[in-house]
């Protein structure tokens, strides 16, 4: 009964029998409850050093993409340049190509110049000589005489 009065007093007796304001039931929960609020904090910074890892991670991963990225970025400008240079060079082959074959028409029209001109002069020595046998011809039937 005397627990009764104290316990609607809010006054409690604990189980070494100490006087304690609130109830052992209480203060059992409470303790436990505080346990686990420790468990709690200690979950939660094992779970923080875990997750900023994970962030460490994957800046790391996102640092090594974008320098993979960049790479790839200068080969492909490097490949457009070097396709753009080849092009240059193509052209400049082709004009090459070009100058040559005129250089090559301008000398076959020479060499066909120089056949007819060596043709001419051909016909013209053999003419000369004709004349000149005829001359000594001429000349030996002369001196015959």
């Amino acid at each position: 009964m005397a627990k009764d009065i104290l316990g609607d007093a809010g006054l409690h007796f604990d189980e070494l029998n100490k006087l304690r304001v609130l109830d052992p039931e209480v203060t059992q929960q409470t303790i436990e409850l505080k346990e686990e609020c420790k468990d709690f904090v200690d979950k939660i910074g094992q779970f923080q050093k875990i997750v900023g890892g994970l962030i460490e991670l994957v800046d790391q991963l996102a640092k090594e993409a974008e320098n993979e990225k960049m790479k790839a970025i200068g080969a492909r400008n490097l490949l457009k340049s070097i396709a753009k240079q080849r092009e240059a060079q193509q052209q400049q082959l082709q004009a090459l190509i070009a100058e040559k074959k005129m250089q090559l028409e301008r000398l076959l029209s020479n060499c066909s110049q120089m056949a007819v001109t060596r043709t001419c002069l051909s016909r013209s020595q053999d003419s000369r000589a004709d004349r000149l046998s005829a001359v000594d011809s001429s000349v030996l039937s002369i001196s015959d005489l």
